[in-house]
């Protein structure tokens, strides 16, 4: 499974640029989360577009806010613009002019404080809104990204890593994960419930960012006295960056799981349609033709919907193991780390100088 993942790659992805917004989940709380989705931003790791454009997402640009920011602003805006000349008037003597003014700015001034009571509370309730707090937390919100990765673009300068192409695959699986009919399907309810894809594609992306700048300051200090350190470095960064390749190969596994579990829904979708069309089609006989022996020909012609069922549930035991190969990762690397420092030792603690 070493290469594996280079062959999907290559068929899956390797001839388009990669284009990507991944958000780590950890990085923000629930509540930004629930607020981007009632703004409709797609930030999920299966998400079919990418998000070119994060400016927005930690200000509260939407129609509620426009019409009690907008409105109370304008109407402040004109009651200062009474009350300015009002007090020049009162200020030269002029007082009539002055109590034209006066009463002109106090009228806007109520309008503008009716107005705001009006259309505060709608605002401040607005499921879109993030308060100042968690609009500081979203300024903060990490991002996966090519760049992030060791990715720069261009013919001549530019530079590809296989961590970058790894998390590329593991992209694109995602968008075709949650693209099936299957995912979608009531019948997954509770197992898409708990299988994190976020958390899933977030993870491998952190630990192989990560990977990228752990090899770049390791290969930074490398010469004639330190070659020998780096490169033990480097054989346990390769040793890491295997497991994550396994599984990103897994969860294409279970991407596959789930396109055979499509073609039996269908199927048995198909099953039960040509159940309810012969049940109809014999009604239909009996109240016209009365034939006997047509009830046993379209039994026969029907397609088994139980044995489409049977297969669909033995379908979903197997997905269910597979999904287990990708879930849980972070306790089942920490295992095999520590059973490879049993086995071989701990590695070089510091770089010989």
């Amino acid at each position: 499974m070493a290469h594996a993942w280079k062959a999907l790659w290559k068929s899956e992805c390797g001839r388009t640029v990669p284009i990507y917004r991944v958000l780590v989940p950890e990085s923000v709380n629930d509540e930004i989360l629930e607020a981007w989705k009632a703004r409709g931003y797609r930030y999920t790791a299966g998400s079919p577009s990418a998000i070119m454009l994060t400016g927005a997402m930690r200000r509260n640009f939407f129609r509620s806010s426009a019409m009690f920011k907008g409105g109370t602003a304008a109407g402040s805006a004109v009651t200062v613009g009474f009350a300015a000349p009002g007090g020049l008037a009162l200020i030269t003597g002029f007082f009539d002019a002055a109590l034209t003014f006066g009463i002109l700015g106090g009228a806007t001034a109520v309008g503008t404080g009716v107005y705001a009571a009006v259309t505060a509370p709608k605002y401040l309730r607005d499921p879109k809104r993030l308060n100042r707090r968690n609009r500081q937390r979203a300024a903060g919100a990490e991002w996966l990204t090519p760049a992030s990765l060791g990715y720069l673009p261009g013919r001549k300068e530019g530079r590809d890593t296989d961590e970058q192409r790894l998390f590329h695959l593991a992209v694109t699986t995602a968008r075709k994960i949650v693209r099936t009919r299957a995912w979608t399907h009531p019948i997954l309810t509770d197992h898409v419930s708990r299988v994190d894809l976020d958390h899933a594609v977030a993870s491998i992306g952190v630990r192989l960012a990560e990977l990228v700048r752990l090899r770049e300051e390791i290969e930074s200090i490398k010469d004639a006295g330190t070659a020998a350190t780096v490169e033990a470095y480097l054989t346990k960064l390769a040793v890491a960056f295997t497991s994550m390749a396994n599984r990103v190969v897994s969860m294409h596994e279970y991407y596959l799981r789930l396109l055979e579990l499509d073609q039996q829904l269908v199927l048995l979708h198909n099953s039960e349609r040509s159940r309810e069309l012969g049940d109809r089609v014999l009604d239909v006989l009996s109240r016209t033709a009365a034939d006997d022996s047509a009830d046993w020909q379209f039994r026969e012609l029907r397609i088994d919907a139980d044995s489409q069922s049977e297969v669909i549930s033995g379908l979903l035991a197997e997905l269910e193991q597979t999904a287990d190969t990708f879930d849980d990762f972070d306790t089942r690397l920490a295992a095999a780390q520590k059973s490879l420092e049993t086995e071989t030792g701990p590695g070089p603690q510091q770089p010989a100088q």
